[in-house]
């Protein structure tokens, strides 16, 4: 008898309202992954840099261990070209994307060869295989924060710079 209390349109429209929100909010969070995904299939796989203004903010605040934390997206397209000139044609095999709220994680492997200078070390020609996980962080469908959490000891391994832990 309870619903009946309530005027005809104003239970339809709540009832639109549970049934649509939930599809909003899943088309929002689809909508983050597919555009966290398109950096590593259309940037770096593909190699089209200019993809990075479509999805990042201009004012994206980016952390990485080997840049510190850095405001725009000038500082997004530096830490690629870090890694561009020392792992030219780098490829990315994304193993997982989870969204939830407004982030974005994506789990991923890349695959490269030090073939230019990195971090003050010549190239070696070494192929390397490194495991990431990255968060990104969403507003109004463009990335505002970027977090690049890599397993740079294994890369930094891989390339002779750091020694593999005894045992």
């Amino acid at each position: 008898m309870g619903l009946w209390t309530t005027n005809r349109s104003s239970a339809i429209n709540r009832q639109e309202t549970l049934v649509t929100h939930p599809n909003a909010e899943f088309a929002v969070l689809e909508a983050n992954k597919a555009a966290a995904l398109r950096l590593y299939e259309e940037v770096i796989n593909q190699e089209q840099k200019l993809v990075i203004d479509e999805i990042f903010a201009a004012d994206v605040l980016v952390h990485d261990p080997f840049t510190g934390a850095q405001r725009g997206v000038a500082a997004f397209k530096g830490l690629l070209g870090l890694f561009d000139v020392a792992f030219p044609h780098h490829r990315v095999v994304v193993e997982r994307a989870i969204a939830e709220g407004d982030c974005v994680a994506v789990l991923h492997t890349h695959h490269a060869t030090h073939t230019g200078p990195f971090m003050g070390l010549p190239p070696t020609g070494r192929s390397v295989v490194v495991n990431g996980l990255e968060l990104f962080r969403f507003a109004d469908g463009r990335i505002v924060e970027f977090w690049r959490k890599d397993d740079d000891a294994s890369l930094l391994m891989q390339l002779g710079l750091l020694a593999a832990p005894p045992g």
